[in-house]
């Protein structure tokens, strides 16, 4: 039995009564003073905060007991009342500062341990590592969770690491298992670690480990499904819709349920309420604006039903006094000279929290003045109003309290088509089709990984969500994950979430047996609830040492069924644990650092990091493409990679496959799959040394390049960020950690930023900006405006001047280092504010 399953053990077979008498309490807290003593005394290089928990949990009883007695001087006048008494307040003020003290007594261990392993693994991969690699590779704790910076080092980290244990005589090389989660970086994984030690040491992905442990139980390799199924869902979705009634639910759903909606009463002040309007702007099927989420559904639902209407057209008669301005009711409906309103109070009459006092009276009665006017208004001009309320619509009734009223009031129905819907939807037939075909994608995968059954799904949503458009939504699924079951059963073949489910059974069942010590998890912000069961199991049967590298900045997988919540919520799934962090970037300069980790930590749920760089800043290291068209876009784009240096390596980032599209508005650019490298190649006519690449942000994680260009920061449309990922119904497997508005979106988009060495252009349109690029602007707009170009024969800055002949761009190094580059600026050109595609 190892050590961690003895102590374990040891607390387990500890049972220590609540109430202590005198004798059993001196005994205890002198068997406890001398535990202490041991612990310090002890050849562990490190003391883990799990042993400092073990003893807490050992010894509260103890000091529980002794905490009262001193507190009231409750001693007996026994022999063992006076020892207590004398020995009682050294046990309780080390029972509650053992922790400040293991702290204090670890950082001197730690820098004895660091320079001991300098002289030993130094350098590793021909580096140099900076103090906080080498600080968490020498911990030697049970639980320890490395929040690595973008660019900070992770894979030689671990590397390091590994060699670390093999070099100190820790354990030998099959005693560690290293995880990943492709088959690239396993291999390259792999490559490094044999090159840097010269020892195999097992990296592989968590399918392939699923899969070894499959074929060892069953004697033979099982059969794996490979395809996607997003394009599984796809497909079938263009019969599906075929189907008039399955349209019609489609339809319905993505009308008033494709995404999160909040109401009023899900903010506290006024800019919140409009700040989230304005980024998230209920637009009908009409492509009208409207002020909330409520009159979104109370408008489409009428433009469903053939019901025509004005939105906030003036009431007929002039109703300005010294209080009240001209009426606009919400809606009117011109046909039966009908208004309705939609009042935003809640069930008890209250409004929400931003909402003003006025006069001495509270928003809620000013708010419930303003009704009574408005009913009374109508009242006495004999005009019809219809209300509806705000808690209807929270309570889910809204619409069908609606329809009952209209009708009530004579109002006849003209439902349109399914297919008169589907027309009116935003985006063309294909992006619709995409657009669902990736929920529904992600949402089978999540059922898999969770091993949860469509029937669970409703009894989940009963007992968390219990929202209708959750189980509809299911409804809508429900052929499509069958029509897959039985493609794979047909087949007789498994899916990679199979693999892992099949494979922690056998685990669980002890059908394999691991005899691992150390197991290290690269990019351990990836893993899915079907990897964490793997890894639970294998850790249950034989408690090895947990070594996870990740960062939760860049979690992007959840469409692949990974959860945030493993690594934010760390301690939870496995217990006290030691969280480090390695915060030097050697990828990217400060600027970029500045708009990136600001971006990415407006989301108050991820981990803060105060990363830094060790790289120097030449200049402002984003910078704005925008055109009023696509091609002008493209056309500005093509000018900036005119000045980037020789041979620079460039990334084309799009948030879809589709992205690259964009291109073909010019000639100058073509672009082909390069089947051996795996990746599309772009080639620029102008420039042909250069070397670029497009990628989607996904593709591009854990890739780098000199430059950046984001494509597709469009506000409408398919454009970033996506809208899909809001989707409510994936709140039912995830560990319900992105609370934050476009959580993973904005993950993706600190991923795609980062990939840049030396900096990043977000190519968008005017008036169609997303969301992303108007909150950097308003931040970091000037220090955008102020961009500096690259000079292409030295790579120093250019700089605009004015000569005989017009303006030029010069090189700042023309004289001092002798570079001789000059180019003029066409004043010819002058396009929306642009000459040349370079903002003035």
């Amino acid at each position: 039995m190892n050590f961690w399953n003895k102590m374990l053990s040891n607390i387990t077979d500890t049972v220590l009564p609540k109430k202590l008498d005198d004798d059993t309490l001196f005994l205890q807290i002198e068997e406890a003073l001398q535990e202490e003593k041991n612990l310090w005394n002890s050849q562990q290089s490190y003391i883990d905060p799990y042993t400092v928990k073990c003893f807490q949990d050992k010894w509260h009883s103890a000091y529980s007991s002794a905490k009262k007695k001193t507190r009231g001087v409750l001693f007996s006048l026994g022999l063992s009342g006076q020892k207590i008494h004398s020995l009682a307040p050294k046990f309780i003020d080390i029972y509650e500062h053992i922790s400040s003290k293991a702290q204090a007594f670890n950082e001197c261990m730690i820098k004895h341990r660091v320079a001991e392993a300098a002289q030993l693994i130094l350098p590793v991969e021909g580096k140099m590592l900076d103090d906080q690699q080498m600080r968490c590779i020498v911990k030697k704790v049970h639980n320890h969770l490395v929040l690595a910076g973008a660019g900070s080092g992770k894979t030689t980290t671990i590397v390091a690491y590994v060699k670390y244990l093999l070099k100190s005589n820790i354990c030998m090389s099959n005693d560690i298992l290293v995880l990943s989660f492709t088959n690239a970086s396993a291999l390259e994984m792999s490559e490094r670690l044999n090159k840097e030690i010269g020892t195999p040491v097992i990296a592989q992905t968590f399918h392939k480990l699923g899969l070894d442990i499959i074929t060892s139980v069953q004697s033979k390799k099982p059969k794996i499904y490979s395809g996607d199924i997003r394009l599984f869902a796809r497909k079938q979705l263009n019969v599906l819709v075929q189907n008039v009634e399955y349209l019609r639910k489609l339809c319905t759903y993505l009308i008033y349920d494709g995404v999160t909606q909040k109401s009023e009463f899900d903010f506290q002040t006024e800019e919140e309420y409009q700040s989230y309007l304005k980024y998230n702007s209920p637009i009908t099927l009409k492509k009208e604006r409207v002020k909330s989420y409520g009159e979104l559904k109370i408008a489409n639902f009428l433009t469903q039903n053939g019901v025509s209407y004005v939105y906030e057209q003036a009431y007929p008669i002039d109703t300005r006094t010294s209080e009240f301005g001209q009426y606009h009711p919400d809606f009117y409906l011109p046909d039966y000279d009908l208004y309705i309103e939609y009042f935003g109070i809640d069930r008890e009459g209250k409004v929400p929290a931003y909402f003003s006092e006025k006069n001495g009276m509270s928003a809620t009665q000013v708010y419930q003045e303003g009704i009574k006017w408005k009913q009374e208004l109508h009242k006495k001009n004999e005009t019809h109003l219809i209300e509806v309320y705000a808690y209807e619509n929270l309570e889910g009734h809204l619409l069908s309290k609606l329809e009952e009223r209209l009708r009530n009031a004579g109002v006849i129905f003209s439902p349109m088509s399914p297919n008169e819907m589907w027309s009116m939807l935003n985006g063309t037939e294909n992006q619709k089709l995409d657009r669902i075909a990736e929920l529904f994608g992600t949402v089978i995968t999540l059922a898999k990984s969770n091993e949860c059954s469509l029937d669970e799904m409703h009894s989940r949503n009963a007992s968390l969500k219990n929202l209708a458009s959750i189980d509809i939504v299911i409804d809508l699924i429900k052929p499509v994950y069958n029509n897959y079951q039985a493609m794979l059963s047909a087949s007789e073949e498994i899916d990679f979430n199979d693999m892992i489910n099949l494979a922690s059974h056998y685990v669980q069942n002890k059908q394999f047996i691991h005899s691992y010590k150390y197991v290290i998890v690269d990019e351990y912000q990836d893993i899915s609830q079907a990897r964490y069961r793997l890894l639970d199991s294998m850790r249950k049967q034989n408690a090895f040492h947990l070594f996870c590298v990740g960062d939760d900045w860049q979690s992007i997988y959840r469409f692949n069924g990974s959860d945030i919540g493993f690594i934010l919520n760390f301690e939870k799934y496995w217990g006290i644990s030691e969280v480090s962090r390695i915060e030097t970037t050697y990828r990217f300069p400060q600027s970029l650092i500045s708009v990136s980790s600001s971006f990415i930590m407006k989301n108050p749920e991820q981990k803060q990091k105060k990363l830094h760089s060790a790289i120097a800043d030449r200049g402002f290291s984003m910078g704005k493409i925008t055109g009023y068209t696509d091609a002008y876009a493209v056309e500005f784009l093509a000018d900036r990679l005119k000045d980037l240096p020789p041979k620079s390596s460039i990334l084309f980032i799009g948030r879809y496959r589709f992205d690259i599209k964009i291109l073909e508005s010019q000639k100058q650019f073509t672009y082909r799959y390069n089947t051996v490298l795996g990746k599309t190649e772009v080639f620029f006519s102008r420039r042909p040394d250069l070397q670029i690449f497009f990628m989607t942000v996904h593709g591009s994680k854990g890739l780098q390049a000199d430059y950046v260009f984001l494509l597709n920061n469009k506000a409408q449309g398919m454009g970033f960020p996506s809208q899909i990922a809001d989707a409510p119904v994936l709140r039912l497997f995830l560990d319900n950690s992105d609370h934050y508005p476009y959580a993973e979106e904005r993950r993706l988009f600190y991923v795609a930023i980062t990939r840049a060495k030396k900096k990043v252009w977000l190519v968008t349109i005017k008036n169609n900006e997303s969301v992303f690029v108007k909150e950097i602007d308003e931040v970091y707009g000037k220090d955008m405006q102020k961009e500096q170009y690259i000079c292409p024969l030295c790579g120093g800055r250019l700089i605009r001047k004015s000569g005989p002949y017009g303006e030029f761009f010069g090189c700042s190094n023309y004289s001092s280092k002798g570079c001789r580059y000059k180019r003029n600026i066409n004043r010819s050109k002058n396009i929306g504010g642009f000459r040349n595609g370079h903002t003035i």
